[in-house]
């Protein structure tokens, strides 16, 4: 999971009906089933959770 709090490029709120987020400096749109480059910042073997820093949107 990546928090939105630690998406640094820009300040994203949650738009319900694009079920997005939404930047609000840039207006960028990152939605499900955009392709992020992210990096494992965690991993909790017992809780079978993973942890990931945001790095970077692919928009090629």
């Amino acid at each position: 999971m990546v928090r939105i709090r630690e998406i640094k490029e820009d300040y994203y709120t949650f738009d319900d009906k694009q079920y997005a987020l939404v930047g609000q400096a840039t207006q960028s749109i990152l939605q499900l089933g955009d392709e992020v480059f992210v990096k494992v910042k965690n991993a909790d073997l017992v809780k079978k959770q993973l942890d990931f820093n945001f790095i970077r949107r692919n928009d090629s």
